[in-house]
């Protein structure tokens, strides 16, 4: 049988127009009662961290959940070749 290989990719920064790689992923975890999983709010350079985060902050703070949902605070996770998003460092 053959090794399986990971798919490997440079993502860039969600901030539109920018050409730079993303080191972090901005993100919250979240819920459902069942499952967990990392509520993705965008891709962040250095220079547009902060800016994204703030933003995305704004945005979970407007987010409506339903019963039996949870979600956690935004935070920055740094992005890691070959890491799964439950696996990601929090920044």
């Amino acid at each position: 049988m053959a090794e399986s290989s990971s798919f490997h990719y440079q993502p860039t920064c969600s901030t539109p127009g920018c050409p730079h790689p993303a080191v972090y992923k901005v993100g919250a975890t979240w819920s459902d009662g069942t499952s967990r999983e990392l509520k993705n709010y965008g891709l962040a350079c250095e220079a547009h961290r902060e800016a994204l985060l703030a933003r995305a902050r704004q945005r979970r703070d407007q987010l409506r959940l339903a019963e039996g949902e949870s979600a956690g605070p935004v935070v920055l996770y740094r992005l890691e070749p070959g890491r799964r998003d439950t696996a990601l460092s929090q920044a």
